[in-house]
């Protein structure tokens, strides 16, 4: 290896489909994070789940088997909220109820704002029309995710992407994205270590998300 090379000192491990499906460990996963865990490397778990709070999510994994840690996880909920509080926005909050406990203490009055994740009940012709009528008279729309689709222990399910992709084609509006594959959500993630990007690996299940 040359003097020139970088080092990778940090891996970024996604969640859903890449070491566990629902409360099914992926065969081999426990093992394999207990052997990168003791070496040297910085790990952090990224992940796009938006049906259920960063607690909720520990406690799954916890169940499962995995040995980790809640400040080892960084969820595009993480993110939504920290762009909602950055702007000061008043979102309709399209999101798992599971989920709103990320959202504590955020106002939902005099909204200002609509926030899309993986909210299948949310997804109704009225709350839809309401997000689209938002949009329209110039509330931003934000993506916590632009997923497709995701795996379930019967088989793939639609993501929030669709969803998503129908309020920008109602409304000739682009969504702001906040979770993965944006750059920003990487680079927050991995804030905490001061590495270079060229200092860290992914690991998952999807190219796009």
């Amino acid at each position: 290896m040359s003097s020139g090379a970088c080092t990778v000192n940090t891996v970024l491990i996604d969640l859903s489909g890449t070491i566990h499906i629902e409360d099914t460990e992926i065969p081999g996963s426990v093992k394999a994070l207990e052997r990168l865990q003791k070496s040297k490397v910085n790990i952090k778990f990224v992940t796009n789940t938006t049906k259920e709070s960063k607690r909720v999510l520990l406690e799954r994994l916890h169940s499962i088997g995995f040995n980790v840690k809640g400040e080892e996880i960084f969820t595009s909920l993480t993110a939504a909220r920290y762009l909602i509080e950055q702007r000061k926005l008043h979102p309709l909050l399209m999101v798992d109820e599971k989920a709103l406990e990320d959202f504590e203490g955020v106002s939902t009055e005099n909204q200002d704002a609509v926030v899309v994740g993986l909210a299948p009940e949310k997804f109704d012709y009225n709350t839809m029309n309401q997000a689209f009528r938002l949009i329209l008279s110039g509330a931003p729309l934000i993506a916590i995710h632009k997923g497709r689709y995701y795996k379930r222990k019967d088989g793939l399910a639609l993501g929030p992407g669709p969803f998503v992709t129908a309020l920008e084609f109602a409304t000739g509006q682009k969504a702001d994205i906040v979770g993965k594959p944006e750059l920003s959500f990487f680079l927050s993630a991995v804030e905490e270590f001061s590495v270079a990007p060229s200092q860290c690996i992914m690991i998952g299940d999807q190219s796009t998300a």
